[in-house]
Formats: structure tokens, C-alpha cells, sequence
């Protein structure tokens, strides 16, 4: 509030308008941002939240990179990011600036498509699919099922894979400690596939682990023989699971 001294003339404040007397005259100045410094330092600490981000998301996705190459859609990487982001905002005792994903809820990434327009589920449907990780191994157990009736098939396919991705990451860099492979040849489309187990090699302790599927389609071509389908317009490939290990 301003009031008017006899003497002094207008001094105090009126809305964002600062008046005060100097030398006999009546100045007037904004009023000084005094929440300036606050939000300097939230939007800091959420700008280095947000690069963490982004760091830990190319850390993982280099993991990917043998398996899914450059397969992938054009907003792939920023989906991941934003899924990384939200978990690492999932733990709500750290800090602005001090989030994490190890530390939030990494599974949050289950579920992430290397291709949105061709997502895995519409290609692969495995009732009785089991993932389990006892004992510092991870077990993947693959019931018996029928080519036909749980893959679907693009035109021109002559062969398919099944592929299972373990990449395995350190829990605070995030840097690639190993990765491992499960295939599943499928000849033919009428095939029916007997039921499979994969157990992988003693898992680090503290380990991020993520389990990535997809399924790889051949065409026969009478020049260049066996050829792969997927492309970056067309890899159905997606984030199975997250374990911590």
C-alpha cells in the first residue's frame, strides 16, 4: 500500500509499482521479483533431472542397438525419455535435481514400441509366456504353440524369428554390462513350435535389466536368397519386461 506523506510525498507500493523518496523527489520502480531466485532454482534442478534423462535413455538404448539397429520410428527415442522421466519422478523422497530411474520405478518402461504403427502384440500373441528371475538368473519359459494361430504373417513371408533381448545395464551409469540372445527359428507358417526354455548366465548384482522382444520376417528371393522384412517402417518390437536384479 502507498500513502502520502506531508513531507515526503508518495512513498510504498501500489499493485507492482514501488514509490520512494530521494533527494526530494518521488521515485518510481517495479517491484523487485523476489520469487526470481526460487524458480532459477526449481527450473535448474528440473533442467538436470531432464538431462539425466536423457543420458540414462541413450545409455539404454545403446544396449538395444544390437537388436533393434536403427528399426525404429522417429519419436522412439523421445517416448523412451519421457518414460524415463516419469519414472525416475515416481520416487517421491529424492529431491528436484537428485531423481533417478534405478531409484523410481524403471518398469514403467514395459511395454515401449520400436514401431508404433506395427506394435509386437498385434504380431505375436503367447498366452502362457513366463518370465521369472530366481536364483540371479533370469528364466524365460516359451509354451508350445502354433505358427499360424499366434503370429500373424505379412504377405510374402516365407520364414519368421522370435527373438528375446536381455540387456543388461549397471544400476547407477547405466552403462551396458552385457547383453544375451534367445531365438526361436519358425521354418514355416503351419510349423508348430514345441515348447522352449532359455536361462541366462548369473546376473550381476544390482543390475537393470530389460528384456526386449521382437519378431523378424524372411522372404525368399531367388537372387539374394533369405531376406529380413523389418525395416525402420516395420519392426514389431517392444519392451517386455524390467527386472532389478
Amino acid at each position: 500500500m502507498a500513502e502520502l506523506d506531508s513531507k515526503t510525498g508518495l512513498k510504498g507500493n501500489i499493485g507492482d509499482l514501488v514509490f520512494r523518496n530521494v533527494n526530494g523527489k518521488t521515485i518510481v520502480q517495479s517491484r523487485p521479483d523476489t520469487g526470481g531466485k526460487a524458480r532459477k532454482g526449481r527450473a535448474k534442478q528440473t533442467a538436470t533431472d531432464f538431462g539425466r534423462a536423457s543420458r540414462t535413455t541413450s545409455s539404454i538404448i545403446r544396449g538395444l542397438r544390437p537388436f533393434i539397429g536403427s528399426m525404429y520410428d522417429s519419436q522412439f527415442f523421445n517416448r523412451f525419455r519421457k518414460a524415463v522421466y516419469q519414472g525416475m519422478k515416481m520416487n517421491d523422497s529424492l529431491p528436484q535435481g537428485s531423481l533417478d530411474l534405478w531409484q523410481g520405478e524403471p518398469t514403467v518402461l514395459e511395454g515401449l514400441e520400436a514401431d508404433l504403427k506395427n506394435q509386437y502384440p498385434r504380431y505375436v500373441q503367447m498366452p502362457g509366456l513366463e518370465l521369472s528371475l530366481e536364483a540371479g538368473t533370469l528364466e524365460i519359459s516359451v509354451p508350445e504353440f502354433k505358427a499360424d494361430n499366434h503370429l500373424q504373417w505379412p504377405v510374402k513371408t516365407s520364414e519368421a524369428e522370435l527373438g528375446y533381448w536381455i540387456s543388461v545395464y549397471d544400476s547407477k551409469t547405466y552403462q551396458v554390462l552385457r547383453h544375451e540372445l534367445f531365438c526361436i527359428p519358425i521354418p514355416h507358417k503351419t510349423q508348430s513350435i514345441p515348447a522352449t526354455q532359455y536361462t541366462t548366465t548369473a546376473l550381476p548384482a544390482e543390475a537393470l535389466l530389460l528384456v526386449t522382444a521382437g519378431v523378424f520376417y524372411y522372404t525368399a528371393d531367388f537372387r539374394m536368397g533369405k531376406v529380413c522384412m523389418n525395416s525402420k517402417d516395420f519392426n514389431p518390437t517392444q519392451v517386455l519386461k524390467v527386472f532389478r536384479t
